[in-house]
């Protein structure tokens, strides 16, 4: 019976390394976008990201985000090309995210 426990163990192992790995990508993701819009709007504002969603085969993240006592902004981040849009009205963001709004 304790055989049995080795291979159990093994992929509950390689299942947490892998699902673990991934949601430490998407937190550094999410925190150089952060950093990102803070740079782009020229603040020092704590940025929060809300309402993300994958777009384009996950080549592409819509969402909005808030800076302090003021309300949320859209914004759309390209991964392959790290292109970063903050206008709800430039063509980036109304052909990637303003179908798929919420």
């Amino acid at each position: 019976m304790h055989n049995l426990w080795i291979p159990v163990v093994a992929i509950l192992l390689v299942a947490g390394l892998i699902f673990g790995g991934q949601m430490v990508s998407d937190a550094n993701r999410d925190d150089e976008i952060a950093a990102r819009i803070a740079a782009r709007l020229d603040t020092r504002d704590d940025i929060e990201l809300i309402r993300l969603r994958e777009v384009n085969k996950g080549y592409g993240l819509c969402g909005e985000y808030l800076r302090a006592s003021r309300p949320a902004e859209p914004f759309y981040y390209q991964t392959v090309s790290e292109t970063l849009t903050l206008d709800a009205e430039a063509p980036l963001y109304r052909e990637n995210c303003a179908r798929t709004a919420r």
